[in-house]
């Protein structure tokens, strides 16, 4: 598969499991659809905060990658992340959210969050968010 930047996309970025955490059913479809169309082969996708967490108590191995969004009900995605960070999970964050204001990015990067996509969702920015969070994340551990 290729990226925006027409290049091979990272082999080992493919085996990745990623957890879609969306409320809005088309999004959470073409979140997907994107994925898959970029070769990604292991995502589940949840409709809430309070699925993702069922999912991921039930779950052996935790998804490498949570995407979520911030504005759900019951549990949105900053309580997500709490819950995530609490749990001492080192597991790649990324919130996807219509927040697109400056204090949102600075409290979602407060909580520790991974990257931030501003809604619309498409190719480009799922991906070179996936990629630079990897990156981030590998240099963080190096």
């Amino acid at each position: 598969m290729l990226h925006p930047r027409n290049q091979p996309f990272p082999e080992h970025l493919l085996d990745f499991s990623i957890l879609v955490v969306e409320d809005c059913a088309a999004t959470n479809k073409i979140i997907n659809k994107l994925l898959l169309a970029d070769g990604f082969k292991n995502i589940h996708a949840v409709n809430s905060g309070k699925d993702a967490i069922s999912y991921i108590e039930s779950t052996v191995k935790l998804p490498d990658v949570i995407l979520a969004d911030w504005l759900m009900p019951e549990i949105d995605g900053l309580q997500l992340l709490e819950y995530i960070r609490c749990a001492g999970s080192h597991c790649i964050f990324i919130m996807v959210t219509v927040l697109d204001h400056q204090d949102d990015v600075m409290l979602a990067k407060a909580h520790h969050v991974d990257g931030y996509i501003v809604k619309p969702v498409t190719r480009r920015k799922l991906i070179e968010e996936i990629e630079m969070s990897v990156s981030r994340l590998s240099i963080a551990h190096d």
